[in-house]
């Protein structure tokens, strides 16, 4: 990394020091004094409590594999800022993030000096991306939220092409409100009148919810049911299932990775691509289009969900009670013919309901040990909250860590050959214990 680079990265992880939340019409006008990039694409906006990145990696690759320029904006990053603005099936190069870097820089001042506020850094970030996507002149936008929808900065955005809402569970109820039904009002606020919505149908009282919002919205709606899809087969760190929609009359689909959650995040990307087809059925419904798609979702592995970083070995970035029952139900899977049950190496943030998901951690799964630490972040919670609360679950011994790395060095050093070892709780959690492993492999 650069000199500039690093600046650029220190100076961006200092703005939450100074700054405050902003409303949706402060974002709205930032973009504006930065001549509102994006207008240019069709911009896919994606909201939802789970797999929303994921769905969002589908579509990319999807759209990457139909010969389309594309931009892909996620969040958090697990190891490199950069992640979070991906072009065309790279990263953004240091150049192109230096130079959106210093205009968007420029504008935050400007703003400022109004006295209208410094934008946060998620404002920051989204602003950063919008132009760097403008500069690359790309044809599409996926467009991650960050918390929410209705108020999330990304919702300045006023015409996308399409949105999308993936499941919905309680989350930052502090904020989003402490019911389902809250929940996916405040999800369904990225739905924009007359734009087509796809949204993921798992649970009957969010759904009634975004149907509503629809109607209200005029906009068409198409649901997502489970009897829709369907697994066939796990083999070789891949997934094939079948798809029956509207338009897809039980296809068969292979997708990356061993975490059976995926199915369904793929599966709502495919039906998404599918309302594109209809919309732009020149651009993404070409004579090669099914085997492209095919060959698309091939490619859309997307890191930090039940990956398997080296033999035995997963990170998974489950961080809320619905992510946790996910979680649990790939381990029981993974390891049901395994002769030593698993070790787990756990930490969350203060916000999500840390207490109910290590209930389910205890309940659902026989761990031979397990392991706790602090993730190196303000948001993190004590290890010894969280060792507490496992002794109080559990008779199986259980550690805690205050340093993260040597949580994750002596769990792996404990591992015996033929035994896996699961690390969850948060994709900020992830992102750090991906670096211990990338400095473990450089050694």
């Amino acid at each position: 990394m650069s000199e500039n680079m690093k600046q650029a990265v220190e100076f961006l992880y200092g703005i939450p020091k100074f700054t405050k939340k902003h409303s949706l019409a402060h974002t709205k006008h930032f973009m504006e004094l930065l001549g509102d990039p994006g207008n240019h694409c069709k911009v896919i906006h994606v909201a939802g409590s789970n797999g929303k990145g994921s769905v969002c990696c589908f579509l990319y690759h999807m759209l990457l594999s139909e010969g389309k320029t594309v931009g892909l904006f996620t969040s958090p990053h697990l190891m490199d800022v950069r992640e979070r603005f991906q072009l065309n099936g790279d990263l953004c190069s240091e150049e192109q993030f230096l130079s959106a870097y210093a205009r968007v820089k420029k504008t935050a001042e400007e703003l400022d000096q109004k006295g209208l506020g410094y934008p946060t850094f998620f404002e920051f970030i989204f602003a950063m991306g919008m132009v760097l996507f403008a500069e690359a002149q790309v044809e599409y936008v996926v467009l991650e939220t960050g918390l929410g929808g209705r108020l999330d900065a990304t919702n300045s955005f006023a015409d996308p092409v399409l949105s999308i809402i993936t499941s919905i569970s309680l989350e930052h109820t502090e904020i989003l409100g402490d019911t389902i039904a809250q929940i996916a009002g405040e999800k369904a606020g990225i739905i924009k009148p007359g734009v087509p919505v796809v949204f993921d149908a798992n649970d009957p009282e969010a759904s009634a919810v975004i149907r509503a919002h629809a109607g209200e919205m005029h906009s068409p709606c198409t649901a997502l049911e489970k009897k829709m899809f369907q697994i066939l087969e796990f083999k070789n760190n891949f997934i094939d299932f079948s798809l029956s929609t509207a338009y897809d009359k039980e296809t068969r689909w292979t997708i990356p990775g061993a975490a059976e959650y995926q199915v369904e995040n793929a599966a709502l990307a495919i039906l998404a691509m599918r309302i594109l087809q209809q919309q732009y059925p020149e651009e993404v419904a070409g004579e090669n289009a099914e085997e492209q798609l095919h060959a698309g979702m091939k490619e859309a592995f997307w890191q930090g969900r039940m990956q398997e970083i080296e033999p035995e070995i997963y990170f998974d970035g489950a961080h809320n009670t619905s992510g946790i029952g996910m979680f649990t139900e790939a381990v029981n899977r993974l390891t049901a013919k395994d002769t030593y049950r698993p070790l787990l190496l756990f930490s969350m943030v203060k916000e999500k309901d840390y207490s109910t998901s290590i209930d389910m951690l205890t309940a659902d799964i026989s761990w031979e040990e397990m392991a706790v630490t602090t993730i190196p972040n303000e948001r993190g919670i004590s290890f010894e909250k969280l060792e507490k609360l496992f002794e109080e679950d559990t008779d199986r011994p259980v550690t805690g860590y205050a340093d993260y790395r040597e949580a994750f060095r002596a769990m792996k050093e404990k591992k015996k050959p033929g035994q896996k070892f699961f690390c969850t709780g948060s994709l900020y959690f992830i992102g750090a214990l991906m670096e211990v492993w990338k400095e473990n492999c450089d050694d």
